[in-house]
């Protein structure tokens, strides 16, 4: 009895088992067969009826979502996705709801892409970061200006976002510009504003770093031979295309030395007549701003001249100082009278090298030396003569000297 009843589990067991492979072998099957859009061939358990598969499709195209809906077993419908995994509803309308809470959720938590920040064009960092920075430097007002004016050519030409400047870009620009020394100018400032720029972390490395710095051969200037002294201010003083005001400047910078912006800035306040003291406002170097002893000769100058509304001397333009003086004397530049000044100083005047250039606003005396000192070109017949002292030489140039003073006292009335 008992060995029937064993063999009689056995073979219950053993249907048991074939029932649970067949169930599931069905919705293996119907798994299959759904991912394929084929309808289920296997009972009523996973499929839909027609209207709600019809409903189901329909929500899922609205949605613009892939994915498969079935019934299970316990009658709700599951939504399938790969990525959004498993949904459930008792209805399609359920399902949706449910669906779109999901898809809602998924588009709140995209990680967006880090937004790239916008690299600031050259001009704007110059604006906004670079000219605050040195204005704050206490840089004199002539050399901010300058800055601005080579900023305003490389914004015309070559403006660019900051990080889009290369060696080999950079390269190509300044060697399209055709004078050398303005090249040399704006590489400085290149240089200066992405140094700045590095700083600031605006940029990874200094694109004009690995430039080569552009060679300029800078005329050193030379004085004014007596002769063309002579003929300068005879043409100049007796010329009818100069005004009044352009005549007086010639001979300002001529007697005093100075630059040709820093003689265009002087004012009335500058001038000390009593004590025959004056203010030159440097435009250059730290040194530049400097007071220097004038002669009667220049006091009498100014106090013939009206001035502005600025108080200033000289009411014309810096480009205009230069083409005057260029109408008027071929072969020289108008700085050339500051290098006569700084040679009658120290050659035909015989004041100490130290002094001349304190009253020429030099950082160092030996440019003074090198550069503002050419007794050979104010008379070379002279300088070259073996026969005469320097003594003798030193007289024969205060008289030739003097020739040049005396055309300018008559050009005042004196």
């Amino acid at each position: 009895m008992d060995e029937l009843q064993s063999y009689l589990q056995n073979i219950l067991d053993h249907i048991d088992d074939m029932a649970k492979r067949t169930i599931f072998m069905m919705g293996f099957r119907y798994g299959q067969e759904k991912s394929r859009g084929q309808p289920a061939a296997h009972g009523n358990d996973f499929q839909l009826l027609p209207n709600t598969l019809e409903e189901a499709e329909k929500m899922l195209i609205e949605l613009k979502v892939t994915g498969s809906v079935r019934e299970r077993r316990n009658g709700l419908l599951e939504f399938r996705h790969p990525k959004l995994g498993s949904i459930y509803g008792r209805t399609v309308e359920e399902l949706r709801e449910k669906l779109e809470q999901r898809l809602r959720y998924e588009k709140a938590h995209i990680k967006k892409p880090a937004k790239k920040e916008k690299s600031p064009l050259l001009s704007d960092f110059f604006e906004e970061t670079y000219y605050p920075y040195k204005q704050r430097q206490g840089l004199a007002e002539q050399t901010l200006k300058g800055m601005r004016y080579n900023m305003e050519f490389i914004k015309r030409n070559f403006d660019l976002p900051i990080t889009e400047y290369t060696p080999k870009n950079l390269e190509t620009f300044l060697y399209s510009v055709k004078e050398t020394r303005k090249a040399q100018i704006l590489q400085g400032l290149f240089n200066n504003i992405f140094k700045k720029a590095l700083t600031e972390g605006v940029i990874p490395s200094n694109p004009c770093e690995p430039l080569e710095h552009i060679v300029h051969n800078a005329d050193k200037g030379k004085a004014l031979t007596f002769d063309d002294q002579k003929a300068f201010f005879s043409a100049l003083l007796h010329s009818t295309r100069a005004t009044q005001a352009q005549k007086s400047y010639y001979i300002f910078v001529y007697l005093t030395g100075a630059r040709r912006n820093e003689a265009l800035a002087v004012t009335r306040k500058d001038l000390d007549a009593e004590k025959s003291l004056l203010h030159i406002p440097g435009t250059k170097t730290d040194g530049s701003d400097r007071y220097l002893p004038v002669s009667p000769l220049v006091v009498r100058l100014l106090r013939q001249l009206d001035t502005d509304e600025n108080g200033k001397y000289f009411p014309f333009k810096a480009v205009t100082a230069s083409k005057v003086f260029s109408d008027h004397m071929q072969g020289y530049r108008l700085h050339d009278l500051r290098h006569s000044f700084g040679t009658i100083q120290v050659c035909v005047n015989e004041i100490e090298v130290k002094t001349v250039s304190l009253w020429m606003g030099h950082s160092d005396v030996n440019t003074t030396l090198q550069y503002y000192t050419h007794p050979e070109q104010l008379d070379r017949a002279t300088f070259l003569r073996g026969d005469l002292t320097q003594k003798e030489k030193t007289a024969a140039y205060k008289r030739q000297y003097a020739d040049i003073l005396a055309i300018i006292e008559t050009f005042l009335g004196g």
